[in-house]
């Protein structure tokens, strides 16, 4: 949009020079009375500045870089014509004709809202300049309105738009790729699987996730990507976006930050509103490929391990493309596994530090394969996760333990709780509580004699099917420990709100207790939050004497490990723990 339409808003709208000075006073009286109230109109908080991915997803989207730089001259009192002039010029290069409610929304709506309120607040007892205020930003309202109007009247074309077609997008990358190959330049290509289309298609049909589909495309053609850059499509979920040149990796990592910032605002269908939470891999050429074909599928490969990252995006490395070969592998081989029954369980033995009596024992998964020799459990529920099978394996293992803690009772008079690791990633399988209450009935046994530890627990924050989930299996009477070492202490306070008995604390990742005060300390506390807020607490990675009488002392309630007992399968937990040795 040339500066000739934005003069002729601001006139037509009576956004002088008198209004951007009350603009420029109104801003500055703000920075000094209420700075809060910039910083939330921005979307920024106290948990911006947080490091722990727990919160990622509690952060808002807020506004577009562009409405930000806006408010923060607005703030300087440094608006100016002119300055508004190149401000106003910046944010309609970002508008998208796709998503004029979106906007309005995320830009127009809270600057809105800030400008009116804090000109009630600040100029309470000076009504001149209130009105003067109030009608500078109305006025500011108004010329933003029209310029979103302007782009929607020009509509899609103001740029090109992606590339339809893998094959078309491939030739023109591949002609970019000679291009940087003879005047020795690089180019990034970030392939963002967005993981939201899927989705929508098959809540609200093709129609919903084409539109929703266009408007993040847009999204990526308005809001990041350069003119002379490339956008494709190469799947249902997914965008190739090709930086035809980059000074050096370090753009490629500025440039998925903000993609993520930008897809990860708020999305309107109809009444509701959805989240994209994209991940993006990022290959440079020439140093992670010589090809277009190269580039994209190792752009993909990196996109993979960005999804398991907390940050989102990820470089390409070698060691991804071993991990994605050997993760197939393991995926083959876990499906013959559980068809096969060839999945073992083994039990370690839980011990209350009040009586000295053994009251539970936790289940371990054991997968031995013929040619893969041990495998790790978290390979095993890796592979799980990867190849669709977590739901699976979930029931494998639940059904598994509840019939050994049967076999317990039977065979050698322990009437035992039997615990089963589950990642929260399970608790999105609906009818969980239903196949548990259906397991504890085969078996005969009381759901507390069941208990689910929960790792993982991120999750929970944003998934809210997640967290009806467990109070469903609360409220059938199945017992629910928080067993996540990865939380942190905030983090634990929150989770603690949610329907568990029990927390868990793993010694193998808090160190030696017995001879590091700082070590003591810390469990001491979270012994301390956890009966503050009516759990239970259970410590693992117990291995000798000195490190059980610390707990016994810290009124810990129940303790395991190798100190307590080996992991041993079921017959030999019998036989080393039957209630009449």
């Amino acid at each position: 949009m040339d500066v000739a339409v934005i003069q002729h808003l601001l006139d037509e709208f009576g956004l002088d020079v008198a209004a951007i000075a009350a603009l420029d006073a109104l801003g500055t009286a703000l920075n000094e009375n209420t700075p809060e109230a910039l910083q939330a109109a921005r979307g920024e908080s106290t948990l911006s500045s947080a490091t722990s991915p727990f919160f990622l997803p509690l952060l808002p989207a807020g506004m577009s870089e562009s409405q930000r730089e806006l408010v923060t001259a607005l703030s300087l009192g440094a608006l100016g014509r002119e300055s508004l002039q190149r401000l106003l010029q910046a944010w309609a290069a970002t508008l998208n004709p796709e998503e004029p409610t979106e906007r309005a929304q995320r830009d127009c709506r809270p600057l809105q809202d800030l400008l009116r309120s804090g000109a009630l607040r600040v100029y309470a007892d000076d009504p001149v300049r209130r009105e003067a205020a109030l009608a500078a930003a109305e006025r500011l309202g108004a010329v933003q309105l029209g310029m979103m109007a302007e782009a929607a009247a020009r509509g899609a074309h103001a740029r090109p738009a992606a590339i339809s077609g893998l094959g078309a997008f491939m030739e023109q990358l591949g002609a970019c790729v000679e291009a940087r190959r003879a005047d020795g330049r690089q180019l990034a290509l970030l392939f963002v699987d967005c993981g939201i289309i899927g989705r929508l298609d098959g809540v609200w049909g093709y129609t919903i996730g084409d539109g929703v589909r266009d408007r993040l495309s847009a999204r990526l053609r308005t809001e990041v990507l350069r003119d002379q850059d490339l956008l494709g499509d190469p799947g249902r979920d997914e965008f190739a976006c090709a930086l035809t040149s980059v000074q050096s990796g370090g753009v490629a990592l500025l440039a998925a930050e903000k993609i993520l910032r930008t897809l990860d605002a708020p999305l309107w269908v109809d009444v509701e509103e959805v989240y994209a939470r994209p991940a993006v891999g990022i290959a440079v050429y020439p140093e992670h490929g010589q090809s277009a074909v190269q580039l994209l599928q190792r752009a993909r490969v990196a996109s993979r391990a960005a999804r398991e990252r907390p940050e989102r995006f990820a470089l390409y490395a070698e060691e991804q493309e071993r991990d994605e070969a050997e993760l197939l592998l393991y995926e083959n081989r876990l499906r013959a596994a559980i068809a096969q029954d060839a999945l073992d369980i083994v039990f370690q033995p839980q011990v209350d530090l009040r009586s000295g009596l053994i009251v539970g024992a936790e289940s371990q998964l054991r997968w031995r394969d013929a040619s893969l020799g041990a495998v790790p459990v978290d390979m095993a529920i890796a592979a799980a996760e990867s190849a669709g099978l977590v739901n699976e394996l979930t029931l494998w293992l639940v059904n598994g333990a509840l019939r050994n803690c049967r076999e317990f009772r039977d065979a050698a008079g322990l009437d035992l709780r039997v615990g089963v690791n589950l990642s929260a990633r399970s608790l999105r399988q609906a009818d969980l509580p239903e196949f548990v209450s259906s397991a504890l009935k085969t078996w005969n046994l009381r759901p507390s004699r069941l208990s689910l530890e929960i790792t993982e627990t991120a999750i929970l924050a944003r998934s809210l099917e997640s967290v009806e989930t467990l109070q469903r299996l609360r409220e059938a009477g199945v017992r629910l420990c928080l067993d996540d070492p990865s939380a942190g202490y905030a983090s634990l306070a929150w989770l603690a709100t949610l329907p568990f008995h029990e927390m868990k604390i793993d010694l193998e990742s808090v160190g030696n207790i017995a001879e590091v005060p700082q070590k003591l300390a810390l469990v001491q506390s979270l012994v301390e939050l956890a009966h503050r807020l009516k759990l239970e607490v259970v410590v693992s990675g117990v291995e000798d004497e000195a490190t059980a009488a610390r707990l016994k002392a810290l009124r810990c309630d129940i303790m395991q490990g190798s100190f307590v007992g080996a992991a041993l399968d079921a017959a030999g937990f019998v036989r080393q723990h039957r209630a009449d040795r």
